[in-house]
């Protein structure tokens, strides 16, 4: 056996070769969640960009009205999310303590879209459903819950902070009235979730999965030295 193989073959290799090969499975699950979570925004972003485009086309099944009714279905998606994710910020092992969160999340869910409801029929309580998962990860907070719970926790409230953030930032911008009934069933809901919808696409997909490994990263660097320390 040359030196070579003999220095692959020892216990300092073999656990920085299994190190990278982690990491680099780490990496990859941590841009497949923020992608994933990327798709409804996309499609959201695409539905109010597309008549900028292409001069006043729209999308099937789209047109000015029910672009106006997202914008005003989402505003109550971001301003309720504090509350809707609050059930899920908090991690206890097991099955029982995963389904419990799931279904506080789901009766504060059903409490707002009933909301919704009042406000704009079965087309608010639908488009305010579809617009609280999109608005936090495309569902995959539910769907992939592998995450720590203080990666998941910071994700959660970055994700509603941008989204009221922004939400009122662009309509400030915009100079909207503050009564959404004013402008939501006019063109200027167009520019308006346009630019928002973008906003958060593009932060899903360039900022957030290099903050979710940083954290992650971190949290198990911590978690080994803790295990080192006890061991």
């Amino acid at each position: 056996m040359d030196l070579h193989a003999a220095v692959l073959q020892s216990p300092q290799a073999k656990r920085w070769t299994s190190s990278r090969v982690h990491k680099a499975s780490f990496q990859q699950d941590i841009l497949i969640y923020c992608l994933l979570s990327a798709v409804p925004l996309m499609l959201m972003a695409l539905a109010f960009n597309f008549p900028l485009l292409f001069s006043g086309r729209f999308l099937p099944g789209f047109d000015t009205e029910t672009l106006g009714y997202i914008m005003q279905a989402q505003f109550l998606a971001a301003a309720s999310g504090i509350l809707l994710i609050l059930p899920l910020l908090f991690f206890v092992p097991g099955k029982l303590s995963l389904w419990l969160r799931r279904l506080v999340f789901a009766v504060f869910g059903f409490g707002f879209a009933w909301l919704a409801y009042d406000v704009d029929g079965t087309a608010g309580m639908i488009y305010y459903t579809l617009l609280v998962c999109l608005t936090y990860g495309g569902g995959t907070l539910l769907v992939f819950d592998w995450l720590s719970g203080v990666c998941r926790t910071f994700l959660s409230l970055l994700r509603w902070s941008t989204a009221i953030f922004f939400y009122v930032t662009y309509q400030l911008e915009l100079n909207l009235d503050v009564d959404i009934d004013v402008w939501k069933n006019t063109k200027d809901v167009i520019p308006f979730g346009a630019m928002y919808f973008a906003t958060l696409l593009g932060l899903e997909v360039l900022a957030y999965p290099a903050l979710t490994w940083h954290l992650e990263k971190k949290l198990q660097q911590e978690r080994t030295m803790l295990d080192e320390e006890n061991g």
